[in-house]
C-alpha cells in the first residue's frame, strides 16, 4: 500500500514538471513596444510588391502542397521586386503622401489656432 502511494506520488511530480512548460504563455500585450525598424513608407511598400507578387494569394490558400512551385515562383518575384527600383518608388511614394497628409493636417491645426485666437 506504501508503495502504491510512494509511486503515485511521483508520478504526480513527474507529471507536474512536463506540464508545467506546456501552460507557459506569451502576454506579448504586455511586453515592452518597441520602434519599428521600418518607416510607414517601406511596410506599405513591400505590401503591395508582396501583394503583386503573388505571395499574398499563396499564403491565402490552405493546400500547401498544390502550390510549393506557385510558392516558389512568387518568392521569387517578390524578391526580384524587392530589388527593383519599383519598391525605391514605391517607398517616396508612400512618403511624399505620408508628408502630405502631415502637412495638410498641421496647416488645419494652425488655422484652428489662429481662429480661437481671434476670438
Amino acid at each position: 500500500m506504501n508503495t502504491a502511494k510512494t509511486l503515485i506520488a511521483t508520478a504526480l511530480v513527474a507529471l507536474t514538471a512536463v506540464a508545467a512548460p506546456a501552460f507557459a504563455q506569451s502576454y506579448s500585450h504586455l511586453d515592452p513596444i518597441t520602434a519599428s525598424q521600418k518607416t510607414r513608407a517601406e511596410v506599405l511598400a513591400d505590401l503591395e510588391i508582396y501583394r503583386e507578387s503573388g505571395l499574398a494569394a499563396v499564403d491565402r490558400t490552405e493546400d500547401f502542397s498544390l502550390n510549393a512551385a506557385q510558392r516558389a515562383k512568387a518568392e521569387s518575384r517578390y524578391a526580384e521586386l524587392k530589388a527593383s527600383p519599383k519598391y525605391a518608388a514605391l517607398i517616396q511614394r508612400f512618403a511624399a503622401q505620408e508628408a502630405a497628409k502631415t502637412a495638410k493636417a498641421t496647416s488645419a491645426g494652425e488655422g484652428d489656432a489662429a481662429a480661437v485666437s481671434a476670438r
